[in-house]
């Protein structure tokens, strides 16, 4: 099986890679804006670009992980977030459709508006808050006009960031501690974080084929910011009481709480993730390996 991986050089992206050729799948990353080794430009917005490299690739599968996701960002610049998250994915989309490739899409919970009675499943209405939201969201329905198509709606994902990656909130948050730095945190919007890893594994064992539609893979334990900051603390033995509570200022509109039911994956057999517990055990083993 080949597939090409847009956005490969993002934190998603590289761990999709790797989860993607331990699979024994052939892999072709991409990258826009950084460069990086090993992997091959592609502006998804060229839409000449991407059908050369669709046209020459015979991929079997695409994994559509490149986007603008700085919530502020894409308020600050819409025409830019519009131009890769919906003009791109449209681009992406075309070439599939003209080469028969399968379409994994990398959705996201800000699609919903923070104020669910229950989990959000997957056939409930999305109501974007912000312009991130409507930028994916359009791309959903782009991406859904195919017929050999998966869109996955993921939360926030945490993990280690690599030495040339940009950092994280884990990363940063336990960086700030180490080096007896105050971590301000916002302790107001409920998050369902689930470890990057998991998506990446989750992703690369559906590209094979057999599902379709829409599906939700997402942490079920709820934590803000901050408790989550003060979790890392404890979990590292650094000082909790360097963690403080503030309201996140914002451009963009945040949704309270977007908790996402998982309930198609558990139907198909697929394992609940991993507790925020067993994701710092995680953490503290990759850290560890690491030095």
């Amino acid at each position: 099986m080949k597939v090409i991986v847009t956005g490969a050089s993002g934190f998603l992206g590289r761990r999709l890679m790797r989860a993607l050729r331990t699979s024994g799948a052939q892999a072709v990353g991409t990258w826009s804006t950084t460069p990086r080794e090993g992997l091959e430009r592609l502006d998804i917005t060229d839409a000449r670009a991407v059908d050369e490299a669709f046209a020459a690739g015979r991929f079997d599968v695409c994994i559509h992980a490149a986007a603008r996701c700085n919530l502020d960002d894409c308020e600050r610049n819409r025409t830019l977030a519009s131009t890769t998250n919906v003009v791109g994915t449209g681009h992406v989309v075309e070439a599939c459709r003209r080469t028969r490739t399968r379409l994994l899409y990398v959705s996201t919970d800000h699609v919903f508006d923070g104020a669910p009675t229950s989990a959000y499943v997957e056939t409930d209405a999305p109501r974007p808050l912000q312009h991130y939201g409507v930028t994916k969201r359009e791309g959903e329905l782009l991406a859904l006009t195919l017929e050999d198509v998966l869109v996955l709606r993921v939360p926030l994902l945490y993990g280690l960031a690599g030495p040339d990656e940009k950092a994280t909130f884990v990363t940063s948050t336990l960086e700030r501690l180490a080096a007896g730095q105050p971590v301000y945190a916002d302790g107001e919007q409920v998050r369902y974080p689930v470890l990057v890893d998991e998506v990446a594994a989750i992703l690369a064992r559906l590209a094979g084929g057999g599902v379709h539609g829409v599906l939700h893979f997402s942490g079920a334990e709820a934590t803000t910011k901050y408790s989550w900051a003060r979790r890392l603390a404890h979990a590292f033995n650094l000082d909790v009481t360097l963690v403080h509570a503030r309201k996140e200022s914002s451009l963009a509109a945040r949704p309270r709480d977007n908790r996402l039911g998982s309930t198609r994956l558990s139907a198909l057999g697929f394992e609940s993730p991993l507790t925020l517990t067993e994701g710092l055990d995680v953490l503290r083993h990759q850290r560890e390996t690491a030095r």
